[in-house]
Formats: structure tokens, sequence, C-alpha cells
């Protein structure tokens, strides 16, 4: 036990020797650097020719200024013809310009025009309610139950996606519900 005493003794003495006696080494002294002075900056001016001056015309004598314009009410009775003295004109009528057809709808490529894209949607959406009418909810059985009612949630979001002219995500759900339900009557 004395011999283990002992050695931490020695072995904490000379731990704490150790730290006391590192320190850390000085950098050497060395002379500042000496940054010369910029040079200095020559600009040389560019030649310019000697060129008379051009003769400016004089000014206009100057007006005095008022907040309100001089009265014309002379020019304003000569300006204005005399409405019982109208000459009949001999020109012909203006014809009339045919309306301009509005710019066709802009729409993604490969996509149909409204009324056939609406037209396909009601056709998906009506084969789709033919094969999911062909299934009941007690065929089904109970663990795909909630696909089931999935289905009859996506083709209700079909019906009214296809009353806010949405027919391109009403073809989607409604070939969705087609394809669901057929795996469910395969089953």
């Amino acid at each position: 036990m004395k011999r283990v005493i002992l050695g931490l003794a020695v072995l904490l003495g000379a731990a704490s020797a150790a730290c006391a006696s590192a320190t850390a080494k000085a950098a050497p002294d060395r002379p500042p650097l000496e940054v010369p002075a910029p040079p200095a900056k020559v600009v040389e001016p560019s030649p310019q020719p000697t060129l008379p001056p051009e003769p400016v015309p004089e000014l206009p004598p100057q007006q005095p200024t008022s907040s309100r314009p001089p009265r014309q009410t002379a020019a304003r009775e000569t300006a204005k013809p005399d409405p019982k003295q109208e000459v009949p004109s001999t020109e012909a009528p203006a014809t009339q310009v045919a309306p301009v057809a509005p710019p066709p709808q802009l729409r993604p490529a490969n996509t149909p025009d409204p009324s056939e894209a609406a037209k396909q949607a009601q056709v998906a959406v009506e084969r789709a309610k033919q094969v999911l009418g062909q299934l009941s909810a007690k065929t089904v059985p109970k663990a795909q139950k909630a696909v089931f009612d999935d289905a009859h949630r996506m083709l209700t979001l079909a019906e009214e996606a296809i009353k806010k002219s949405d027919f391109e995500n009403a073809k989607k759900l409604a070939e969705k519900v087609e394809s669901t339900a057929r795996e469910l009557g395969a089953k």
C-alpha cells in the first residue's frame, strides 16, 4: 500500500513539474518590413484643340410669367364654325370592319381542345362508375374496404373536377378509380 501511495506521489510531482516548467517560445525579433511609398501619379493633360466659340443666337425677350395663360377670345370665336352652315361632305361612308377573331386559347402540348377533353373525361367517369358499380361493399373483403371507400371518394372528386372544368384531373381520377375497381374485383 505504501508503494502505491509513493508511486502516486512521484507521478503527481512529475506531472505538476512538467506543467510548471513549460514555457512558450517567443518569436525572434525581426526588423520591421519597409514598405516603399506608392509611385507618384502622373496624369498628362490631353491636348485640347483651340476652336473659336460658336456664336449663340440671341435669346427671345422674356415674357412676364403669370399663373394664368392670356385670354384668346378672338381666336376662339373665329375657330368655331357656324352649325347652320354645314357643308355636305363628298366622302363615302366608312365601311364597317369585320370583328377580329379572338386569339386561340393556349394549352399544353398533346392536350385536346376543351370540348373534346370534356367528352373524354365524362366517358372515363362513366366507365369507372360502371366498373365500380359491379362491386358491392358486401363482396369486398374487410381488408380492402378502405380501398373501396377511397375509390368512391375519388369518383366523387372526378365528378367535381368535371363541374370545375378541370377535365385532365377528372380523367386521371376516373382512370385510377377504374383500375382500382378492377383490382378489387379480381381479388
